[in-house]
């Protein structure tokens, strides 16, 4: 067996930050890296020169939740492959592919946070469930956690994003994890000019509360607000619906990542405001181009924030009075002033500093 690693990570949906930590990964590394699904709205692998497996399981046009059978089922027979490498990293939910793995073999697990259909969310997705297939789901979900369980302490390393998701793991797994917090590529987030919107990047999904930014927009009708979104996001038109006839929002859609630094470069600020958050890029990345951010008080944040100098912070529940008000007081001129802490702060998160750190405790150096 060749002296080699391997980043397995369960699906490339999107180009946000677990994805792009993904990338980062490999980067610092130099490993290979396999997936069971690559969406076309997602990185093209074909295109970088580094190996890559794809775990055929299914196509664009399968139901999300059959996708994600199919893929319990790759992952667990369609992995052998994993034995031509010594050190084995997974990420997302993707671990049962840890029993096609060998003792001798280092098997980390990157937990971005523990499966929330399992646990934390699990009611929440119940309720999603249609009620006659209910009773299906939570079959199911007793058989993953199961396996989850088990697979987890199959791991000789776990790894974690913050602070808040460790607790999370303890609380649920009652398994000690190490953080390693995801890095921000500083060659690429620079401060480019100040223009006259503010931006919001995060996923339209419920738990990101894109819709309250939005109604807070729609009062603020003298400022303007960028919303950068994914095709295949999943509150997509719910979102454009409430938007709409509003002239001071805006929706961009950016196919292959393009001019994505671009629009955090150039905005006056970014406001990211996550429902329990696991860690969330998006602030850092914001930082680095020098732009503060307004977001909600909430665990992983007092992890990494400097109040007043790099952030504003609102009450967790992100009252829509509370954006507006937060909006009102990050004039363009405060926020100029704190661009130097904001790009100071996000230096704590290089991609020099993750790559030390990730060498460390993979390869024990």
């Amino acid at each position: 067996m060749q002296n080699k690693t391997i980043i397995l990570h369960d699906t490339f949906l999107y180009k946000w930050w677990w994805e792009r930590l993904i990338m980062m990964m490999w980067k610092s590394l130099e490993a290979d890296i396999a997936s069971g699904f690559f969406s076309k709205w997602s990185f093209d692998l074909r295109k970088e020169w580094f190996k890559w497996k794809m775990i055929t399981v299914s196509s664009e046009i399968f139901k999300k939740w059959f996708r994600h059978i199919k893929l319990k089922f790759a992952f667990l027979f369609k992995t052998s492959f994993l034995r031509d490498y010594e050190t084995i990293i997974f990420s997302w939910d993707c671990i049962s592919a840890v029993r096609n793995c060998s003792k001798i073999q280092k098997k980390i697990y990157y937990c971005h946070t523990p499966p929330r259909y399992l646990y934390d969310l699990h009611s929440l997705y119940l309720q999603k469930t249609p009620y006659f297939l209910r009773w299906l789901f939570k079959l199911a979900c007793k058989v993953f956690r199961n396996m989850y369980e088990r697979d987890v302490k199959s791991m000789d390393l776990i790894l974690t994003n913050s602070e808040n998701t460790k607790r999370r793991i303890k609380n649920f797994l009652w398994i000690d994890a190490t953080v390693l917090y995801p890095p921000v590529d500083l060659e690429k987030f620079k401060f480019l000019w100040q223009k006259d919107y503010y931006l919001s990047f995060a996923r339209l999904s419920d738990a990101k509360r894109v819709d309250k930014i939005v109604k807070a927009f729609k009062i603020l009708k003298s400022k303007k607000l960028i919303v950068i979104y994914g095709e295949n996001d999943p509150q997509r038109q719910k979102i454009f619906t409430l938007a709409y006839g509003c002239e001071n929002i805006e929706f961009v859609t950016l196919p292959w990542n393009i001019g994505f630094t671009d629009y955090i470069g150039n905005s006056i600020a970014t406001i990211y405001i996550p429902i329990d958050e696991d860690f969330g890029m998006s602030p850092v990345e914001s930082m680095a181009a020098g732009k503060p951010v307004i977001w909600v008080n909430d665990w992983w944040l007092k992890e990494s924030i400097i109040d007043w100098k790099t952030w504003i912070l609102i009450d967790k529940d992100a009252k829509v009075e509370d954006i507006i008000n937060a909006i009102e007081l990050l004039t363009p001129k405060k926020c100029l002033e704190m661009r130097s802490d904001c790009e100071s702060r996000a230096k704590d998160f290089s991609l020099d500093n993750f790559s030390k750190k990730l060498k460390n405790l993979v390869y024990n150096k």
